[in-house]
């Protein structure tokens, strides 16, 4: 999902220690478990196994956080699986809710875009950003499938703000 050439920035000594739990939008009709993630071989954002799950960028912020961006990614889909739940956040529109759930805390976020963007020109330092509002993205893939290259061209890119 969240899979670029370009490396994401990691900071190795975060614990991932009370990090979101389970992600839920109206479109997706239930929640999914939220799952830390760190970052893969190739450098790209680390993904679940399967798209059943969603993972949580842990080297930034968590929702609730006074700044930053938290970042959720899950895979669109997967051989054997099908299409994952993650898949209806191309169906938000601005003003729709996401709620993170958090341990005992839930933290509900106002969509305010949905963007699909070619994987050459994810801005990495906006989206995985440790400084600015606080505010959430929601990131799998979208785009053109590459069957010889086995992977998607573009990203769909969910941005919210936390409501108060």
């Amino acid at each position: 999902a969240a899979r670029s050439p370009t490396r994401v920035p990691a900071r190795s000594t975060e614990a991932a220690r009370g990090g979101p739990e389970r992600l839920a939008t109206q479109p997706m009709g239930n929640s999914l478990p939220i799952v830390p993630e760190g970052v893969a071989r190739d450098g790209a954002m680390a993904l679940p196994a399967t798209p059943a799950e969603v993972g949580w960028y842990r080297y930034v912020p968590r929702p609730g956080d006074r700044a930053g961006a938290t970042v959720l990614a899950a895979h669109l889909d997967m051989p054997g699986y099908g299409i994952g739940p993650i898949a209806t956040v191309e169906e938000l529109r601005a003003g729709d809710v996401i709620t993170v759930r958090s341990a005992a805390t839930t933290h509900r976020f106002r969509v305010t875009g949905v963007t699909s963007v070619r994987k050459t020109s994810l801005d990495l330092s906006a989206l995985f950003a440790r400084d600015g509002p606080p505010r959430l993205h929601v990131v799998t893939c979208g785009g053109r499938f590459d069957s010889e290259r086995r992977r998607y061209d573009e990203n769909v890119v969910v941005t919210a703000v936390p409501m108060t």
